[in-house]
């Protein structure tokens, strides 16, 4: 539950990343420009930097560790 958690919210992120950077309007220069007011898009893209960083983090969570991989490896 919580590896689908982490790649639903990855891909959110992933996709609010994508919108800011297509979905600009022309006049606001680039998605990363936060000079330009209201009409940048710079906090929405890295508001889905930020959210793409908390899917992989809780993505990563689910994983074993190495250590733990090979002593279940050894195990069975």
């Amino acid at each position: 539950m919580k590896k689908t958690l982490g790649l639903i919210i990855t891909f959110i992120g992933i996709a609010i990343i994508v919108g800011a950077f297509f979905l600009t309007p022309d006049h606001a220069l680039n998605a990363a420009d936060s000079v330009n007011g209201i009409n940048a898009s710079a906090a929405l893209a890295y508001g889905g930097f930020i959210t793409f960083g908390i899917g992989v983090v809780i993505y990563v969570s689910t994983l074993p560790l190495a250590s733990e991989k090979r002593r279940q490896q050894s195990q069975s």
